[in-house]
């Protein structure tokens, strides 16, 4: 996972081998990422066999909706090798690493070197703010001239394409961490976890996002809830809970447009009260989610061209008319899958979701997906940006796996044991 990880950060560089509208992405990531999983086939294949043949039924499912999206994408399609290189890099890609990932282990050293990762790729995000103009050297080698944000605060992005993706990505993964650590906690350094805490928690701050408050709050009220299912200990509750609601509060006087909308939303209880009627119109002004509104709108009558089969595997960031351009994906990862991949297509996805969920091992698994959905309510991140896409496999695999079969205690704490090398 760490190297997976530092080959997604390296493929985020600006490095193009082709001009044109399709440009030929090529990167050192690129090849240590494709290195590394097929060395893990060659090196693991008895197990993976094994693994394949416990999961027949979600594996054909998955194989089905990487198959139609590669033939319906490539029919009738100005874009289609849009389509294909979607197919090849996302698709089969995250196939892949959600087959090694059921078959790799978690230990204490792996996830250490997680930890800094995330605390050096908020440091840089960090220094971004408060130096952007002496960074923008290092901010071109992972974006063009054109792209580099015109206000200050965006430059917090760090490798990520937007601030969104970067905020939501520190939100899934701080959950996802406190989930363990309060679980296992013997397997995680409390320094280093600390300190990682902290740091993506200011990197969800100085980002400004609302999505990044929403998906950390969210999905630590659901690790409260969890805690409290399983009669866990009152004062772990009682921690994260005031983590939470100070993570809110503090947002409210850090970014003013939270608590503008959040007053708003509040402000359409009298009128509730009162018997009169509001519909969806009157919720998104509150939200003011008027350019979202627009986007799916634009995604709806995109959809209504080829209902069944869908557009094409990420062709709506191609065809949509917004005024974002190409850079404008339908915001919701439901949406997303239903315009691009069609009714078919989305009922294969909405089977290997079941099956997810189905799978999850314990309260807390179950709370880390739907936060994970939860941030792709608003935006989609996981399909357009490497480092989400090695790291969302990771979560199939940390929430439908018993811990006993991926987490590696220590040697001193299994004596009966020999070591097993982490793979």
């Amino acid at each position: 996972m760490p190297v997976l990880m530092i080959g997604a950060i390296l493929s985020e560089l600006n490095l193009s081998l082709s001009e044109g509208d399709v440009p030929l992405r090529i990167s050192l990531g690129d090849c240590i990422i494709v290195g590394t999983i097929f060395f893990y086939l060659f090196y693991s294949w008895g197990n993976l066999k094994k693994i394949i043949a416990g999961n027949t039924t979600h594996i054909i499912v998955g194989l089905l909706f990487i198959l139609i999206s590669m033939i319906t994408s490539s029919f009738d399609n100005a874009y289609w090798l849009v389509s294909l290189k979607f197919c090849i890099k996302i698709c089969i890609l995250f196939f892949l690493l959600a087959l090694a990932y059921q078959d790799s282990l978690i230990s204490r050293g792996t996830i250490s070197a997680l930890l800094i990762l995330m605390i050096c790729i908020n440091v840089i995000g960090i220094l971004e703010y408060f130096y952007c103009d002496r960074m923008k050297d290092f901010l071109l080698l992972f974006k063009s001239e054109e792209s580099l944000a015109p206000y200050r605060c965006m430059y917090v992005s760090s490798i990520f394409p937007s601030t969104n993706t970067f905020s939501v990505f520190n939100a899934v993964f701080l959950v996802s961490v406190l989930g363990f650590t309060l679980h296992h906690g013997r397997l995680v350094n409390r320094y280093l976890c600390s300190i990682c805490l902290l740091m993506c928690t200011v990197g969800i701050f100085l980002s400004t996002s609302r999505n990044g408050i929403l998906t950390v709050v969210t999905g630590i009220s659901f690790l409260a809830a969890s805690l409290i299912r399983g009669r866990k200990n009152f004062w772990k509750v009682c921690a994260i809970t005031v983590f939470a609601v100070a993570i809110l509060v503090t947002a409210f006087f850090a970014y003013k447009p939270i608590a503008w909308r959040f007053s708003s939303l509040v402000s359409l209880g009298p009128v509730m009260l009162s018997g009169q009627s509001f519909g969806g119109k009157e919720m998104v002004t509150a939200l003011k989610l008027e350019q979202r509104l627009s986007i799916w709108q634009n995604g709806w009558e995109l959809f209504l061209e080829k209902p069944i089969f869908g557009i094409g595997a990420s062709q709506f960031i191609m065809r949509n008319h917004h005024s974002g351009g190409r850079t404008i994906h339908m915001h919701n990862i439901f949406g997303d899958i239903l315009v691009n991949h069609g009714i078919v297509g989305f009922a294969l996805f909405m089977a290997l979701i079941a099956a997810w969920f189905k799978n999850a091992k314990g309260d807390w698994q179950v709370y880390l997906i739907v936060t994970l959905f939860v941030s792709h309510m608003f935006d989609c991140f996981a399909p357009y940006n490497t480092i989400w896409l090695i790291f969302t496999p990771w979560l199939v695999a940390l929430t439908t796996r018993k811990p006993d079969e991926m987490f590696l205690l220590d040697v001193t704490e299994q004596p009966d044991q020999q070591a097993v090398i982490v793979k």
